[in-house]
Parts: structure tokens; C-alpha cells; sequence
């Protein structure tokens, strides 16, 4: 009766009615945004869109300049971190390269040790929300390099063969 009670007063507006019910009231979002952020490397591929979003800052190339003015439309800054927003999915929080070889290793090889392909691989580091710009680049990378999953992995590159028809000699047979 309760859950009811709370349930038409969402949908109707009205002020609370029934003393019996605890309501609270959100007034601001959990996440504040803050718009101090420290660059830790100079030549990452945060620092571009960084600069954009806190200052203004741009490229002296046109080209570059509004390549990363269309970029940092789906980026924003949250909690001392950049964050890649999405339609479909929540916040990625952006990760430097030096970062991005330990969660590869740790998903890849990790506590499930799920041997995966490339695009599987980086559906679950999505999926753990994380994101950089080379993402894909990197997994295939990763995955042609680790042992275990070339050796035993199956063999896609092998020569084809003529194919051969069968004659039967009666429908179905």
C-alpha cells in the first residue's frame, strides 16, 4: 500500500498526504562536475581535449583544431577525471596508455582468464567502463602477441580447397 501511495504521488505532483510514509526529495546530483583536472602526461591523447574543455585551448592547425572540437562533444570532466559520454551506454572513464596495458592483462588474463578475441576483449573493458583511443588497436595487438592464445588458438589462414559436389541418386537420399 505504501509503494502505491508513493507511486501516485510521483505521477500526480501533489504534496505528501500520509504521515506514515518517509519520502526524500534529490534536489542536486550525486556526481558534481569539477572543472579542475591536473594533466599527468604531455603527450597523451587526453591532453588535447583537456586543454579544449578546461580553457579553450585549440591547435594552431585548423584541421587538428576542429577534429578535437568534434571529439570533445562526447567527453566531458567529472570528479578530477575525463569521462566519455555515450547515448547507450554510462560514463568510460578515459585511462592513459601506461594504464591501458594493465586492464588489458587484467581482463584478458585476469581472475576469469577469458581467453577472447579482439572485439570481445574490448565489449568487456567496455562493459567494466574504461575507455581509450586505441582501444582496438591495442586488443588485437595484445591478443597476436600472447602465447597461449596463438598456440591454441584456431588456425583461420588455411589453404582452400576445391569444393566437390555429391550427386544423389534420389531426392534426399
Amino acid at each position: 500500500m505504501r509503494v502505491d501511495e508513493v507511486a501516485k504521488q510521483a505521477s500526480s505532483g501533489a504534496k505528501l498526504t500520509s504521515t506514515n510514509v518517509m519520502m526524500e526529495v534529490q534536489e542536486h546530483p550525486i556526481i558534481e562536475e569539477i572543472l579542475t583536472l591536473t594533466i599527468q602526461s604531455k603527450d597523451s591523447w587526453i591532453t588535447s581535449i583537456l586543454s579544449y574543455l578546461q580553457d579553450g585551448w585549440l591547435l594552431q592547425d585548423i584541421e587538428e583544431a576542429r577534429k578535437v572540437k568534434k571529439r570533445a562533444a562526447r567527453f566531458t570532466i567529472m570528479n578530477d577525471s575525463l569521462y566519455k559520454r555515450g547515448f547507450p551506454m554510462p560514463y568510460l572513464k578515459c585511462i592513459d596508455e601506461s594504464e591501458a596495458k594493465y586492464i588489458l592483462e587484467e581482463v584478458h588474463e585476469g581472475i576469469c582468464r577469458d581467453h577472447t578475441s579482439p572485439r570481445s576483449l574490448v565489449s568487456k573493458i567496455i562493459r567494466t567502463s574504461y575507455f581509450w583511443s586505441t582501444m582496438q588497436k591495442d586488443a588485437r595487438e595484445f591478443i597476436e602477441r600472447y602465447d597461449k592464445c596463438q598456440r591454441f588458438g584456431n588456425v583461420l589462414h588455411i589453404p582452400a580447397e576445391r569444393l566437390m559436389p555429391i550427386t544423389s541418386p534420389w531426392p534426399f537420399a
